[in-house]
């Protein structure tokens, strides 16, 4: 795994266990996950003409924003999208693990699952167990904790099979 990276992990609706599925750039929301570029805060630029700063330890993603593709290798330049523009997944929720040594890939994919079961309970309005929408989440690998200062936990929400949407899933209640 390169240095960044860190864990996918996805969940379908109707009491489907979150699996990691693959290897991706860790993402560092508001948390800060320290996954992007050098110590210096950086400008990305987006499909609308904005930019983002990463600063070292966070994301250009944002609670709030959507994305298309979460990537499979780099999301340090993955396309923000305003949520009212056609997309797939939208970041409701975010939150950073404890600093001190890195707690194993176990522990921090659990740390993930458990948050975001909670954060979509809020934002949707159902337990995940009980929804059709699927749960994507992002957490910190061993290396990019080490490297990046990556602690961050960012959950996303897609419809069912990922069918882009228009506008927000709050209160989906589905």
């Amino acid at each position: 795994m390169r240095s960044g990276q860190g864990r996918r992990a996805s969940s379908r609706g109707r009491g489907a266990t979150a699996s990691a599925i693959g290897s991706v750039a860790a993402i560092a929301l508001i948390a800060g996950c320290g996954v992007f570029g050098s110590e210096e805060p950086e400008e990305q630029a987006q499909p609308s003409g904005s930019t983002v700063s990463a600063e070292a330890g966070t994301s250009p993603i944002a609670v709030g924003e959507c994305i298309n593709d979460p990537g499979l290798e780099d999301h340090s330049d993955i396309p923000v999208i305003p949520c009212d523009e056609r997309h797939v997944f939208e970041a409701f929720a975010a939150t950073r693990m404890p600093d001190g040594d890195y707690p194993g890939q176990g522990e921090a994919n659990a740390a993930a699952t458990e948050f975001c079961a909670e954060e979509f309970r809020s934002f949707i309005g159902v337990d995940h167990d009980a929804s059709v929408l699927e749960l994507l989440y992002f957490y910190p690998v061993e290396e990019s904790w080490e490297v990046r200062g990556d602690r961050e936990i960012l959950c996303l929400v897609a419809e069912q099979e990922e069918t882009p949407v228009t506008g927000t899933l709050r209160d989906a209640a589905r």
